[in-house]
């Protein structure tokens, strides 16, 4: 990509047009899809932010996620469909302190087939709602009496919604949209005026990212459109109007998806990748585990939790 090509690029998270290539680009390690042979991996220089270029169309999108995509997978195993359920109902315990409305109307972007919402429905005080791009999976959830619509984030019209959201979430699913900016405006449009945007997102800089480098899990590529650091996604939220922003740790599983990427990648191992993970995944969890939580402790960690209100 030439200087003049660069100089016609806008970060999609701070619109400036100061960019240049990564030196060494990630590759799809996981699914190995031959779209991403398109694309390639933009760093901003103004926010430090890194982003997919060029951007894709909607039609582009859906081609990114193959049928054995891991989100589509609707057989986890009982011991991690177990831990699941018990990160969810956590997870609704922190739903619920942030707002006194009851019961909480929960807008979820990715809802896929809605398994975190009969977990966090489990403990009660909420009602659910939310879009998901699967059409089955947004076809299967409806027949399981939830209020989906099938689609993208971006082709959701908020007209009917807007002004009624208690909580919206999107759990890694910001990084995935087109265009964050019109994204906010959305999800603005849809909360209620002191309703909370949460979510959890890749965090640049972090010492996975560091140590890793082009093998690093947050990269996801070509799917993560654009990741943040911590100041460029609190600028962002800022920036698009919301207030009491909050970004926190969130302890996670990139490093073992990083472990699988090198040993994919740079050491060339022969290992079968079935829904993005090989039959090795767990035990790459459990070697890496050490690292994932020392990296959280040190507030170092691949990824953040993020809470802003309208």
């Amino acid at each position: 990509m030439t200087q003049d090509t660069l100089a016609q690029i806008h970060c999609p998270v701070c619109c400036t047009s100061s960019s240049h290539n990564l030196a060494v680009q990630p590759q799809d390690y996981e699914y190995d899809v031959d779209i991403a042979a398109q694309f390639s991996l933009c760093s901003c220089t103004s926010c430090g932010s890194e982003f997919v270029w060029p951007r894709p169309t909607l039609a582009q999108l859906q081609h990114m996620y193959p049928e054995n995509y891991y989100a589509y997978d609707q057989e986890m195993g009982h011991f991690w469909q177990t831990l699941y359920d018990r990160r969810c109902r956590a997870e609704a315990k922190r739903l619920l302190k942030l707002t006194s409305r009851r019961p909480i109307r929960l807008f979820d972007v990715g809802a896929g087939d809605c398994r975190h919402f009969r977990a966090i429905g489990s403990i009660g005080g909420f009602e659910f709602s939310g879009v998901e791009m699967n059409k089955d999976m947004a076809r299967a959830a409806c027949d399981a009496g939830f209020d989906i619509s099938d689609g993208t984030f971006e082709e959701y019209n908020p007209t009917e919604r807007a002004g009624t959201v208690d909580i919206l979430t999107m759990n890694h699913l910001i990084e995935h949209v087109i265009d964050p900016q019109a994204m906010l405006k959305k999800a603005l449009t849809l909360l209620a005026d002191g309703g909370v945007f949460y979510g959890r997102t890749p965090k640049l800089g972090s010492l996975g990212n560091r140590l890793f480098g082009r093998y690093w899990g947050g990269y996801h590529f070509p799917r993560h459109l654009h990741l943040f650091t911590k100041q460029s996604l609190d600028a962002l939220l800022h920036d698009s109007g919301f207030r009491d922003v909050e970004i926190v740790e969130d302890l996670n599983l990139f490093p073992a998806l990083s472990l699988q990427n090198l040993l994919l990648g740079k050491l060339g191992l022969p290992l079968t990748i079935d829904g993005g993970h090989t039959r090795l995944w767990t035990l790459l969890v459990a070697i890496t585990a050490p690292l994932s939580i020392f990296d959280f402790l040190v507030r170092r960690g691949d990824c953040m939790i993020f809470i802003a209100r309208k």
